[in-house]
């Protein structure tokens, strides 16, 4: 198969607004879950850039990486550009650096994409649950993620990819910098793990295989897939196509995905990926509306957690036949 040169722009995927409750909660009660289908992706692909392996990069070049994820997301993704971090920094913070393996860093501005980046670099390209003074890299996050690079060699895209986790491990204690970013992303990832729990119950409950491939570890994750405005959008399914590539050489046997954006549920339906599960933004307020939040709380205009009237579609696909 050849990839073209101009691929084609990813087909408008539309999700169900809050009204249309027949669109929510599980909606997958097939027999067997659809295989991946890399040639009904191929008009979508780009041989314009090159796809390198995010453990190849240096230092500089990952934390790169993730200010490019931070600005994307803080901008781009639905909750985080409707939700704001408490108006209050944590004091905690004044005159306290963190110190892991890509160096020994203040916390610096008390802004929505700082906040994300330390997000981004606390929780996944370092291990959230290695004790202070000994954080290291998370080899299953950098041995699985993947990264587009200009001629400079700088990062202007990037997928961060790993195992899905089968129990959720402890974060450190007493450390202020996760406490700082937990402060501004709790009603998020409480959003997000609450429905994608659901999701992996039903999944495991149905389908005997895909459970145990999640209990072996054979099932893969994307988390967090984001650009740069220099690299064009219709280049961005790269990424998203040669993650699943990269999956699928090692040795695993399922992908779960969490679309919060319809691009990367145009994404997945393009690979042939089936709907799960959905969850409205809007059906109910998650954070405080701006005029009452306190100091210390994240808040929105309107207490929604987006702005958008759309939700969340988890997915699911395998990657071999059985």
């Amino acid at each position: 198969m050849t990839k073209p040169i101009r691929p084609k722009k990813l087909p408008w995927c539309a999700y169900p607004k809050v009204t249309e409750v027949q669109g929510h909660g599980l909606l997958f009660h097939k027999k067997d879950l659809p295989v991946v289908d890399f040639e009904r992706a191929l008009p979508y692909r780009s041989a314009t850039y090159t796809i390198k392996p995010t453990k190849n990069l240096d230092t500089s070049q990952i934390l790169a990486l993730a200010h490019v994820i931070s600005s994307s997301f803080a901008a781009n993704e639905p909750m985080n550009k409707h939700v704001h971090p408490p108006r209050q920094p944590h004091k905690q913070l004044i005159n306290v650096t963190h110190q892991d393996v890509f160096g020994n860093d203040p916390f610096g501005s008390w802004t929505k994409v700082n906040l994300l980046y330390w997000f981004v670099r606390l929780n996944l390209i370092t291990d959230p649950s290695h004790p202070k003074g000994a954080i290291q890299k998370n080899n299953d996050v950098i041995g699985h993620s993947l990264v587009i690079t200009n001629k400079d060699s700088k990062p202007i895209g990037g997928s961060l990819n790993s195992t899905l986790p089968h129990k959720k491990e402890k974060e450190r204690h007493n450390d202020p910098f996760l406490e700082a970013t937990f402060s501004y992303q709790y009603p998020i990832l409480d959003f997000i793990y609450q429905h994608e729990g659901m999701a992996i119950q039903t999944l495991s409950d149905n389908y005997p295989h895909f459970k145990k491939a999640h209990q072996s570890g054979k099932v893969g994750y994307i988390a967090m897939i984001a650009r740069s405005t220099e690299l064009p959008s219709e280049h961005t399914f790269e990424l998203f196509v040669s993650s699943f590539e990269n999956f699928q050489k090692l040795g695993y046997e399922y992908i779960l995905i969490t679309g919060t954006n319809q691009w990367t549920g145009a994404a997945c339906e393009v690979l042939g990926a089936a709907r799960i599960y959905f969850a409205p933004f809007r059906d109910k307020t998650r954070v405080a509306k701006e005029n009452e939040a306190g100091l210390n709380e994240p808040f929105s205009s309107d207490g929604f957690i987006s702005g958008k009237d759309s939700g969340l579609m988890v997915y699911a696909l395998k990657l071999k036949n059985d």
